[in-house]
């Protein structure tokens, strides 16, 4: 749960507005290559939202490698979000026994939601935005 906390407050520092505004981009720099990250807002309730959140690889050079799209429950009640998709699968469960057909990981739903934080975190150091930004 705490990577599900630490998910929400990386959530709120990118996409503070989400509750107002249905989609954020801003662009992803390194000394090579440059990146965009799109954030949708797929569905709003009182106290929920789900959000897709994908990058798009411009020119990273890795054509072989598809990164995913991230399917993401935000709680504000609870002030935690949680991985509910990534790529294709289906909804994760928060367990898997082994060995199982799809060969998921025993924690895998744990592991997805460390890997979005990760993801956040660098999304947080290295993010820029990608139009001009006025100040009145």
């Amino acid at each position: 749960m705490a990577a599900c906390d630490a998910n929400y407050i990386r959530i709120q520092q990118l996409f503070a507005q989400h509750d107002e505004t249905d989609e954020c981009r801003f662009g992803l720099l390194s000394d090579h290559h440059h990146a965009q990250v799109n954030i949708q807002v797929l569905e709003r309730a009182k106290y929920t939202a789900t959000l897709a959140i994908e990058l798009d690889q411009l020119n990273l050079g890795l054509k072989w490698l598809t990164w995913p799209r991230f399917e993401v429950r935000v709680y504000h009640d609870l002030a935690t979000a949680e991985v509910l998709r990534v790529g294709k699968a289906r909804k994760l469960r928060q367990v898997y026994t082994l060995p199982n057909p799809d060969h998921h990981q025993p924690d895998e739903k744990s592991q997805v939601n460390h890997l979005l934080g990760e993801f956040l975190t660098l999304c947080l150091s290295h993010g820029a935005a990608i139009e001009p930004i006025s100040i009145s």
